[in-house]
């Protein structure tokens, strides 16, 4: 059956006042009385349409094609995003509200069209699915439901998706739909397309003091990391750059935040609705903080070969600062022939991912009485990439235990010949890679910074001894 509301001569006003009033309102709900709801008779389920569906090959053309749904089934399932401020793009996420206490099944319908959110497809709407001559498949783990492109599930086309969608006037209340996790939980396959507040979050440090969307990442969206306030491995959060919020600077609390899972071949990305998803009012919680720094010295000479500490792996540098920016593992103290230095790597085990890392450890100097900067280096098991760079910063621009923000740091290290070894080789010995002269406009207190930079194919071995500065 199906219901027409319209209020004739009020029908202009309504449009207009559907599109002008969402640039102030993050509500963005569809006036039910220009909306044609329906109701249908529900045939199957989505687990049953779920159980079907064969495993679609992620690149066209698919090996395994999807397959045509040819029977008159109907499905009914629950809007989970919107596209109203543009996070959502020609895609429409479901899930099912279960009443026997099992989880919600979630899925995607890829459509061509755009303004979804005024055509009635809001969060907590039920919608009906006619299904036949539809085409179904598991895509990077999630059930998607649309038509055949090139041998896999692609958009229906602007012309065809009002013979297969049909909104209720049934909306239900996010309340309904949503359920809390943990990041460690929520990101999985079984949790894709379905609403989820993730609880105890906050954005990792690599991510304060840039904006949502940054336009220096390049493309039309930016993924920012998530990190849990518990600690443990850094997820992927989403911004387009279409959505009118993301010139914002990204908030630097914690708490929830609420939206959809998505997953683009094997990266789970996060993706929220509105702004007001955003839920990080709690102080920010360091699960990794900086180490060391507790007897620094601001000096103009200095000499460091290591060889005073007797610590096996010590991390703790009173004199220096270790600041894991990505990850958690510290630059450490090691012995090898009787020779101490420091080592950071990422690496974790032969034939194991490495663990991303991006770590700092700070000398502090004062800039005007010193005149030079020199180190000494050895590049192990070299993996390709950059394993070290090397910076200096004021210490007005930055302060221990804050998020660490490395716009304010200047990249020296070009002032260096910092060579490495061939792929899959090691350099056997300490080598100086030059000296830095300290420039007459650079004064005051502050730090050199060496920093490694690893990820699970860059796993290099960095070690710095004979730190010297005169």
């Amino acid at each position: 059956m199906k219901k027409i509301f319209l209020k004739s001569g009020l029908l202009s006003l309504l449009a207009i006042g559907l599109f002008s009033g969402c640039a102030s309102d993050d509500h963005y709900t569809t006036p039910e009385d220009t909306l044609t709801t329906y109701e249908l008779t529900t045939t199957t389920t989505v687990a049953a349409v779920k159980a079907a569906a064969p495993t679609v090959d992620d690149t066209p053309p698919s090996l395994t094609p999807p397959i045509e749904y040819t029977a008159e089934d109907i499905i009914e399932a629950y809007v989970t995003s919107s596209d109203a401020q543009g996070t959502f793009y020609k895609s429409i996420s479901f899930q099912t509200i279960p009443t026997d206490g099992s989880n919600p099944i979630g899925f995607s319908v890829p459509l061509n069209a755009t303004t979804l959110f005024g055509k009635g497809f809001t969060p907590g709407r039920k919608v009906y699915i006619k299904l036949k001559g539809l085409y179904t498949g598991i895509v990077y783990g999630s059930l998607q439901i649309g038509s055949l492109y090139e041998g896999t599930v692609g958009r229906i086309s602007e012309f065809e998706w009002k013979n297969h969608l049909f909104p209720s006037a049934t909306v239900e209340p996010e309340s309904a739909m949503l359920r809390t996790m943990t990041l460690a939980q929520a990101y999985s396959d079984a949790n894709q397309n379905t609403l989820v507040d993730l609880d105890g979050v906050e954005f990792s440090d690599s991510s304060i003091n840039r904006t949502y969307y940054d336009v220096d990442s390049g493309g039309g969206a930016t993924n920012h990391m998530l990190t849990s306030t518990a600690g443990g491995t850094e997820r992927i959060i989403r911004f387009s750059s279409f959505a009118p919020f993301t010139g914002k600077m990204v908030k630097t609390g914690s708490g929830k935040i609420r939206g959809v899972l998505t997953k683009y071949q094997s990266d789970f990305q996060f993706i929220v609705r509105y702004e007001k998803d955003i839920q990080l009012t709690l102080p920010r919680f360091d699960a990794t903080p900086a180490v060391g720094g507790t007897a620094m010295v601001f000096g103009g000479t200095m000499n460091e070969p290591f060889t005073s500490y007797t610590i096996t792996n010590q991390s703790v540098f009173p004199k220096y600062i270790n600041d894991p920016v990505v990850g958690s593992r510290l630059w450490q103290l090691k012995t090898f022939s009787g020779n101490k230095y420091i080592e950071m790597s990422s690496f974790n085990g032969s034939g194991n991912p490495g663990v991303p890392a991006r770590t700092l450890f700070l000398v502090p100097v004062d800039f005007t009485a010193a005149n030079t900067f020199t180190f000494k280096k050895e590049i192990r098991f070299n993996s390709g990439g950059i394993a070290l760079k090397v910076y200096y910063v004021t210490a007005a621009n930055y302060t221990l235990g804050t998020p660490v923000n490395m716009s304010n740091f200047v990249d020296i290290t070009s002032s260096f010949n910092i060579g490495y070894p061939a792929v899959g080789s090691s350099e056997n010995a300490f080598s100086s890679p030059g000296t830095y002269n300290i420039p007459a406009s650079l004064a005051g207190n502050g730090y050199f910074v060496f920093e490694y930079i690893g990820t699970e194919t860059i796993t290099t071995t960095v070690q710095i001894d004979d730190i010297i500065i005169n």
